[in-house]
């Protein structure tokens, strides 16, 4: 017995059986989904992982505390700024009783009392860590006369006038400090790096650490329901005008994320359920075939996420789209089987006749329709990014599926005593041009082959030119808050542009101090050669114990005593008040410690304050492992190109120093080879195999070469359209040209399967058109919907595949059938 056959008398006298497995498979799926979903909202996913520079990118943004700092924006009108100076330290102390929050910084630490103590506290350990011969100059200050001098020269200073004096002597009254923290400040000038302030006064910006405890996608979201409760509140005091609290983050851009993954699964399955829906009923009218075909789809999306997600173990925001994509791929198999099924019935046969006729008739067209689709979803894996390859594997599996219950469940919800559609107005109109093209190709052939080669000229042709936008524009959600709020942030307190992050990892203390000074050196050659503009480094803070070791030696030689004594004699000499110098006595009392060779040597990471500001600065440098760390190199000119990725991947290393190179410039700029790669070689290999597999089909090389230009005119058409309609490629979306190849051939497939095998021209080729035409509709619709998403690498996706999907159908009905009736003719009425 045929599979067919056995199809057709399960479906009809063991319908209780197929519902039951039905009914076990959608439950069983559905609990694994309840108990195991996750949702991977990190928009790095997107990119490709196997290049160092997406490495990067991840490691700085999970490694480092950045992850869980919030940005703060409090915007207000140009007549306000007076009382936005007000209202600001308001702010900051409401920011700081948060529960949610650990530190705030709202000013330079420079600039508060809190913030000099906190610099006081780690002189020791940034004194030990010079270099011996700056040491030795720099402790030579405890001298008795240097001391004396020192403090006579400051007094005369202060009774002449000046302030500078005073804030020396609250800061650094042995002068031992400044030396100690030369180095810190040379590579790090925060209020050059982040202002806090804009020039105009309008904007202030505040800076915050939270608690939670990770940065998934559930914890972001419960973070920012309390943010925007303590945003609500947050204006009480204020006494002007409108005032705008903007905030920005990772965890911001998380919770938005994660919460529009929810939308873009209802609006884009939704919109495609109603799209191809109404396609479908316009065709056959008919409403519980209609339902079947649902349910089916609902039930192929159900097994396909189970598994990917027993595959992938989450799942990323781009594979949340692969159900809009899979209703309007799916569709196509419902459109073909029914509609044989359709025209089976008007023939006469029974129910059950029916059903054997339309899966022997289309079985093997909707195998090889499916494995074409699939493979091209597959090829994705090839792109190397996680999203995509997820994307990939997800509609792959559900268009195998897809398949197999619109060729057995769908039919489950056929009633046998419905009489057939007697009046098609839609298969009439398509009969007419069947019967049109075939006894007269001419005209429609040269009509669609002038019209679609001219636009596969313009598709070719450098003008207009086709832009390709390596840009995060092309990343970022649409409508983010948290991006509004960042790009509000850069109007106001614009940095000249992004710099190129150098991340370095060490085995020990030692080997970081080295590599880093080997590093800070070869930079500042670059920067006096003028290969770069400027650089920041952690060497300052990456503490050497050889050297400390070493300069510990040499306090041996300093007599401690000797120095307290003339400090205290020369206080009551120029008249200071000696409680005034408490913190220069308590510095000499530290060093005095550090002759002991058994008292261990001090690290500025247990002296600093967990609460100090200077950490907001320190954690730019230091991942949570604190042998990790990253420099930063601002360039003359922003990163935009793929050759100044190459000469800066040149230039920044060290030779013997593991680096890599990254920041979001520099890691597109990067990607730029991958994504021509994308759009040329992996394209070109799907269309190699497309053409193969048609080779083998067909057997016939004149039908093998229509099948081809058929293609060329359709990916022609494709890019001559979004040249039009200025669409812009991206990253991302050149992963479209695949999908239309391998989409766009099912439909000539399944035409030219047929025209090989009819002797009935309008009966067969019309009832084969029909549905190529609804399933193509559909799947357009199914693409098309993807524009309602909010994450716009999926509606980028979504609209560059609606146009090659068009013009794949086009170019089927009106160059392939003609195409074939005049160089293979055949009589249009019954032999």
């Amino acid at each position: 017995m045929r599979i067919s056959d056995v199809i057709a008398r399960t479906v009809t006298q063991r319908r209780t059986l197929v519902w039951c497995s039905v009914a076990v498979l959608a439950l069983g799926c559905i609990a694994i989904l309840v108990t195991q979903l996750r949702l991977d909202s990190d928009v790095l996913n997107i990119l490709p992982a196997s290049f160092r520079s997406v490495a990067g990118l991840k490691i700085y943004d999970r490694e480092f505390e950045q992850t869980r700092q919030l940005t703060f924006a409090l915007v207000c009108a140009p007549d306000d700024v007076e009382k936005l100076e007000e209202f600001a330290p308001v702010f900051a102390d409401k920011l700081r009783q948060q529960s949610w929050c650990t530190r705030v910084l709202a000013g330079s630490p420079m600039q508060t009392p809190d913030g000099i103590r906190d610099l006081q506290s780690i002189a020791v350990p940034l004194l030990l860590n010079l270099e011996p011969g700056v040491f030795n100059e720099t402790i030579s200050i405890l001298q008795p006369q240097k001391i004396r001098d020192r403090l006579h020269r400051l007094h005369q200073q202060i009774e002449a006038g000046s302030p500078r004096p005073e804030f020396e002597l609250a800061f650094d009254p042995l002068g031992l400090i400044g030396p100690a923290l030369k180095p810190f400040a040379e590579s790090t000038a925060i209020e050059e790096d982040q202002p806090l302030a804009s020039s105009d006064r309008t904007m202030r910006v505040f800076l915050a650490v939270t608690n939670q405890e990770s940065i998934s996608a559930f914890a972001c979201q419960r973070l920012m329901r309390q943010v925007n409760a303590f945003r609500a509140n947050a204006r009480e005091g204020w006494n002007g005008g409108r005032l705008e609290i903007l905030v920005t983050g990772r965890s911001a851009y998380v919770a938005e994320i994660s919460l529009s993954m929810r939308y873009d699964i209802v609006a884009t399955l939704l919109g495609s359920v109603v799209l191809v829906g109404s396609i479908f009923f316009i065709g056959f009218r008919r409403w519980l075939p209609l339902l079947g075909m649902g349910f089916s789809l609902l039930l192929s999306c159900l097994v396909a996420l189970t598994l990917g997600l027993l595959i992938f173990r989450q799942l990323s925001m781009v594979s949340v789209g692969f159900c809009a994509i899979l209703v309007g791929l799916g569709v196509d198999f419902a459109i073909l089987t029914f509609g044989r099924y359709q025209q089976a019935r008007i023939d006469g046969q029974s129910h059950r006749q029916g059903i054997a006729t339309s899966v022997a008739k289309l079985g093997r067209a909707v195998f090889f329709g499916a494995l074409t689709t699939a493979v091209g979803f597959l090829a994705l894996i090839l792109s190397g990014s996680m999203g995509f390859s997820q994307l990939g594997v997800l509609i792959a599996i559900g268009i195998f599926f897809a398949g197999l219950f619109m060729c057995t469940i769908l039919f489950l919800f056929v009633r046998e005593r419905q009489p057939p559609l007697r009046h098609d107005w839609v298969f009439e109109m398509v009969k007419k041009y069947v019967r049109w093209s075939v006894e007269r190709p001419a005209p429609m052939l040269i009509f669609a082959s002038a019209l679609l080669l001219l636009l596969t000229v313009i598709g070719l042709s450098p003008v207009p030119p086709l832009h390709f936008e390596a840009s995060t524009r092309s990343l970022e959600p649409k409508n983010s808050r948290a991006s509004r709020a960042l790009q509000a942030i850069m109007h106001k307190m614009p940095m000249r542009w992004e710099p190129v992050l150098a991340i370095v990892q060490a085995s020990n203390p030692q080997e970081l101090h080295d590599d880093w000074q080997k590093i800070a050196a070869h930079w500042s050659e670059l920067q006096t050669a003028g290969k770069i503009k400027s650089f920041s480094t952690p060497a300052a803070l990456c503490l050497s114990p050889k050297s400390m070791q070493r300069n510990r030696e040499q306090l041996s030689e300093i007599d401690f005593q000797t120095a307290r004594q003339t400090l205290d004699q020369t206080l009551d000499t120029e008249g200071f008040s000696r409680d005034a110098f408490a913190p220069a006595f308590t510095l000499l009392d530290n060093l005095q410690h550090l002759v002991d060779p058994n008292a261990p040597l001090p690290n500025w990471r247990e002296k600093l304050p967990a609460s100090s500001s200077w950490w907001f600065l320190v954690d730019r440098y230091f991942g949570q492992d604190p042998l990790l760390t990253t420099g930063f190199v601002t360039t003359n000119e922003p990163v935009s190109t793929y050759a100044q990725r190459v000469n800066l991947g040149g230039d920044l290393p060290v030779t013997g120093i593991p680096m890599t190179l990254s920041g979001w410039s520099y890691a597109l700029a990067d990607l730029l080879p991958w994504s021509h790669r994308q759009l040329l070689i992996i394209s070109a290999l799907m269309a190699i195999f497309d053409v193969s597999l048609l080779a083998i089909l067909y057997r016939n090389l004149r039908l093998w070469v229509i099948q081809v230009i058929t293609l060329a005119f359709a990916i022609g058409a494709m890019i001559a359209s979004m040249k039009l309609l200025r669409i812009d490629l991206n990253l991302l979306n050149v992963l479209s040209f695949r999908l239309v190849l391998a989409i766009g051939v099912d439909y000539g497939i399944y035409v030219v399967l047929v025209w090989q095998k009819t002797h009935e021209i309008e009966h067969d080729v019309a009832g084969v058109v029909k549905p190529v035409l609804l399933a193509g509709l559909t799947a357009v619709s199914g693409f098309g919907s993807l524009v309602l998403a909010r994450n716009p690498s999926l509606s980028s996706l979504g609209s560059a595949c609606a146009i090659g999907i068009f013009w794949s159908l086009v170019a089927t009905i009106f160059f392939t059938l003609p195409a074939m009736a005049a160089t293979e003719p055949k009589s249009s009425s019954k032999d």
